[in-house]
């Protein structure tokens, strides 16, 4: 389909042997027969040259229309520098066949920016579909910058809500460098789960990161000055800190000046030794005079702060108190509220044993479910006490370090996440894995995870695999599981109903 493509008239009648009109254009675009348009795609030198049919384009979209018959459509070929050539390609592909195979986040936003270039809306409902359904902590940030710069707003919840649910999964996540805007834009929740002191510890890490993104030495100045810029230092809450965290961390860290460090102190100290401001959500220290504030960033418009009207006289001040604090500085006396992940489990029903002995043993367990939900981790059966402990130790060992491999995989087989578990467990009961990072389960999709058990220096180990549920519902979402093995290790999963090896699924809403 690209340069290498040429008319392929060697196969008389060709059009015989099609049973469907897709599968007749499907072979007009691989093989460019009367094709009268082309297409000069990507920068130089490693543009690439495809060759097309007006009607057909135009017939898909508006743009396409005006390119090729409009007033102003092109006579030669057609240049297009802001598409990569892997991109236009998916793109022909769906405009000739009207299906589209997405095998990655970075290639879903190729597509979804030239789909909305060339208005193509199922297209762009398909990518966004692609991209809630890969949405995980470790992607979040490079999805939501991406929809920032092409405005696709309806991504912009979906990506919020992660950031929120695993704030310290997302900060820690070895992405790319995230921008000042996406950081500003973090800074401004209401609702994270992860704590203040934590919290300014990844702007200092972000704060270096990004000087050294723009060329600059990782001094005390020039990291302020990038905070600065950013507007992230005025959205830190300095106050909701102990006056312990604050010279851990804030004072310590060279990006506050000397009157700011001792201002926060004085406010610090007077917080907690006199106890008279509650830091509740709507409370706000407000350095303008009045006792309360609209904006949750609120900050400091003058050098005094008056607060003897602060809570209706509930907690006040025995008198009046003036504190100076440079303008700038956040005067959020509030917590950010923390949100709390509940762990829920879906669990299948026992129904009968059937042991097993695993050399290199590979299990699939196929999972589809009802509603969306992020997975965070399964529970598995845990091996049997061996043989050779009842005959020669002097006692029963009860336990042992487990190592296995858990993979996660979507419905085209594409890894999602990889966990390697090595813990010590208990013989003959259960292990819950933590996937090392949560993963979305969409509505109707079918997901694989796969464990690969061991088997170190030629030895085998018992797991007691059952007879298990295929089908369960937990908190209103129905789960839907089938069990494979892969026994020879040969690569070939077979279905096997008496291999079940996952107990649980432990996910959230």
């Amino acid at each position: 389909m690209a340069g290498a493509m040429t008319n392929d008239n060697s196969k008389m009648d060709w059009q015989l042997t099609k049973e469907c009109v897709r599968d007749r254009i499907q072979t007009l675009l691989r093989t460019s027969q009367w094709s009268d348009c082309s297409f000069q795609v990507g920068e130089r030198p490693n543009s690439q040259t495809f060759k097309a049919h007006k009607l057909i384009l135009a017939s898909c979209s508006p743009v396409f229309e005006a390119m090729c018959f409009g007033p102003l459509a092109e006579k030669q070929c057609i240049n297009i520098d802001d598409v990569e050539p892997d991109i236009f390609k998916l793109v022909l592909e769906y405009i000739y066949t009207d299906t589209i195979k997405l095998t990655s986040v970075e290639e879903a936003g190729g597509v979804l920016y030239a789909s909305k270039k060339y208005m193509l809306p199922h297209l762009s409902h398909l990518c966004h579909n692609y991209l809630l359904s890969n949405l995980r902590p470790s992607n979040v940030l490079s999805i939501f910058e991406f929809a920032d710069g092409i405005q696709e707003t309806e991504l912009f919840k979906p990506c919020i809500e992660v950031i929120c649910k695993y704030t310290e999964e997302v900060l820690q996540s070895p992405c790319e460098h995230i921008s000042p805007t996406t950081l500003s834009t973090l800074l401004d929740q209401e609702a994270l789960n992860m704590t203040e002191y934590d919290l300014f510890e990844a702007v200092m890490n972000w704060a270096e990161a990004e000087c050294q993104h723009n060329g600059l030495q990782p001094t005390n100045a020039n990291r302020r000055a990038v905070l600065i810029k950013a507007g992230a230092l005025s959205k830190i809450r300095f106050l909701v800190l102990t006056l312990q965290e604050f010279s851990d961390g804030p004072e310590t860290s060279g990006v506050l000046t000397a009157e700011e460090i001792s201002a926060i102190r004085l406010a610090l100290s007077d917080i907690e030794n006199n106890g008279n401001v509650t830091k509740s959500k709507d409370d706000v220290i407000c350095w303008n005079g009045s006792d309360k504030s609209s904006s949750a960033n609120s900050e400091c418009d003058s050098d005094v702060f008056d607060n003897s009207g602060l809570n209706n006289g509930q907690n006040s001040y025995d008198r009046p108190t003036k504190l100076s604090l440079p303008s700038g500085m956040n005067c959020v006396v509030h917590p950010r509220s923390r949100i709390l992940i509940k762990q829920l489990y879906c669990a299948r029903k026992f129904l009968k044993t059937a042991v097993t002995v695993s050399g290199r043993l590979r299990l699939l367990t196929k999972i589809q479910v009802d509603r969306s939900v992020m997975v965070s981790g399964v529970r598995v059966f845990t091996r049997l006490i061996p043989q050779s402990a009842f005959t020669y130790a002097p006692t029963f060992p009860r336990d042992y370090r487990e190592n296995m491999e858990v993979c996660v995989l979507d419905h085209q087989g594409s890894f999602l996440c990889r966990t390697v578990y090595t813990e010590h467990v208990e013989y003959n009961t259960f292990a819950t894995v933590m996937l090392s990072e949560p993963v979305r389960f969409a509505k109707d999709k079918e997901y694989s995870i796969l464990f690969v058990l061991p088997c170190s220096g030629g030895r085998t180990h018992e797991y007691p695999l059952s007879f298990m549920s295929q089908m369960e519902k937990s908190h209103g979402i129905e789960f839907r599981f089938c069990d494979h093995a892969d026994i020879n290790g040969e690569g070939a999963f077979v279905r096997r109903l008496d291999m079940g090896f996952v107990d649980a699924l432990v996910f959230s809403i």
